[in-house]
């Protein structure tokens, strides 16, 4: 990259990041669930406390309310003929508080 001013992205642009970036957490979110799952409340089913059953659901409730945020900031704006308005935030901007 070249010293001087960092380049800018397009709205659209930001857009489609957006929502690649929101597809892969989903991704990690459900995988990690699933794993978690077949794990402690399948394999080791015998050895499973309440606390486990605890833990499960407060990761799930982290991770919902995680995504969330993150959904709700990158949410885009249409005008009325269905142009794009704004992308929402930019989730992979460099030194951004989004992710």
């Amino acid at each position: 990259q070249p010293k001087g001013k960092a380049g800018t992205k397009g709205k659209k642009q930001i857009f489609e990041e957006n929502r690649e970036t929101l597809r892969f957490y989903l991704r990690i979110i459900l995988g990690a669930s699933a794993i978690y799952a077949v794990v402690n409340l399948v394999i080791f089913y015998s050895a499973a406390s309440a606390w486990t059953w605890v833990a499960f659901f407060f990761s799930l409730v982290v991770y919902g309310t995680s995504y969330w945020s993150m959904n709700s900031m990158a949410k885009p704006s249409f005008t009325d003929d269905g142009s794009l308005a704004d992308g929402g935030i930019d989730l992979n901007m460099e030194q951004g508080m989004a992710e």
